[in-house]
C-alpha cells in the first residue's frame, strides 16, 4: 500500500490480528496490529470491511489519513491450510503540506482528496503444532508464513501502473492455553525505487500480542488484547538521497467481540510509547481502527 499510513503502520497495523478461526479456536487476535490484518486470515474464506485512521507529522507537516479497507480471501484446496487474499484500500488524506496538483511519487500529498491505493495480493500457509494442540486442547498453537505482492494498481502516489512493485514477508508463532494466548510476529516490507530513484524506506518489526478471551462459544466471543511492537524504518530515498528514518515502540489495546457465529467486530487504538525519527513528517501521533470480519467454516484440525 503506497500511503504513509499503511507503510509506516506495520506494528499497529500488520498481520497478527487475523487469526480468525471457526470455533472452537480461542486465539482471536483479530485486530492487534491493524491495517494489514487481512494478510493472515486463517479460514476457508472471509470478507472484511475496516477503517483505520492515522495522524502523524509535527511542526507544520501534520497529516491525517483515513483508510477504508475492503478485503476477501479463500482457501482454494479443501483441507489444505493455504489461503489467498486480495486487499483493496481507499484513502482520504488531509495535510498541511500538500504537493502541487499533478505531482506524483512516494512523497506526493493531497489535502482532502480520496484516492485508490494499490491492491495487495497475498498468500499464507499455516503449520499446526500437534504436540501443543494435544497438550493444551487448543488449535491456536501454530506457525504461519505469509508473502504478499503489491502491484502498482492504485492512483494515489502514481498514475495507475506507473509505480513500482513492493513486497511483504512475515512469519508468526502462536501459543494458546485455556482462555489465554500469545502471538509473536516478524515482518519485513520491501519498497522498490521508482524511475527517479525515490522510495519510502523499507521497514521491519518485531511484535508480540497477548489475548484473554473469557467468552468463547460457538456463537459468542469476547476478547481483551494488548499488542506491543518495535518498528524500524530505514531512510526514505529522494532522488537517490537518504532522508529521515528511525524507529518507534507502539502499544495497541484492542477489544474483539462476536455477537453471532462467523461475525466479529474489533476496535483498537495505537499509541507510540517512544520514538526516534530524524524527519518531522515521520513522527507518529496516534492511530485508531474499527472493523468487521465475516468468516466461513473450515474443517477442524486433524490433530484434535
Amino acid at each position: 500500500m503506497n500511503s504513509r499510513a499503511l507503510r509506516t503502520a506495520s506494528v499497529a497495523g500488520a498481520l497478527v490480528v487475523a487469526l480468525l478461526r471457526a470455533p472452537p479456536a480461542s486465539a482471536h487476535h483479530e485486530a492487534l496490529f491493524g491495517p494489514q490484518s487481512s494478510l493472515a486470515v486463517e479460514s476457508d474464506g472471509f470478507v472484511s470491511l475496516q477503517n483505520h485512521v492515522r495522524a502523524y507529522g509535527t511542526n507544520g507537516t501534520q497529516t491525517q489519513e483515513n483508510i477504508f479497507i475492503l478485503s476477501g480471501g479463500l482457501s482454494p484446496i479443501s483441507g489444505v491450510p493455504w489461503t489467498v487474499t486480495l486487499v483493496q484500500p481507499l484513502t482520504i488524506q488531509t495535510t498541511r503540506q500538500p504537493t502541487p496538483p499533478g505531482t506524483t511519487g512516494p512523497f506526493s500529498a493531497c489535502d482532502g482528496c480520496l484516492a485508490r491505493e494499490n491492491n495487495i495480493v497475498a498468500t499464507s500457509y499455516r503449520f499446526d503444532i500437534p504436540s501443543l494442540q494435544r497438550a493444551f486442547g487448543k488449535d491456536g498453537n501454530f506457525a504461519l508464513l505469509s508473502a504478499a505482492l503489491e502491484p502498482p494498481t492504485g492512483n494515489k502516489d502514481y498514475r495507475t501502473f506507473d509505480g513500482p512493485f513492493n513486497f511483504i514477508l512475515a512469519g508468526m508463532l502462536g501459543v494458546e492455553h485455556r482462555s489465554f494466548s500469545t502471538v509473536a510476529l516478524g515482518y519485513f516490507r520491501r519498497n522498490t525505487p521508482d524511475a527517479t530513484s525515490s522510495k519510502k524506506g523499507d521497514n521491519f518489526l518485531l511484535g508480540i500480542g497477548f489475548a484473554w478471551t473469557p467468552i468463547d462459544t460457538a456463537d459468542r466471543m469476547l476478547s481483551f488484547q494488548l499488542g506491543f511492537g518495535d518498528e524500524y524504518h530505514l531512510p526514505d530515498v529522494d532522488h537517490g538521497a537518504n532522508i529521515g528514518g528511525g524507529n518507534e515502540i507502539l502499544v495497541s489495546p484492542t477489544l474483539v467481540g462476536s455477537p453471532m457465529k462467523h461475525l466479529r467486530f474489533f476496535v483498537l487504538a495505537t499509541l507510540p510509547l517512544a520514538q526516534s525519527y530524524s524527519a518531522d513528517y515521520q513522527v507518529d501521533r496516534w492511530r485508531a481502527g474499527i472493523g468487521a470480519i465475516y468468516t466461513f467454516d473450515r474443517e477442524p484440525s486433524p490433530s484434535r
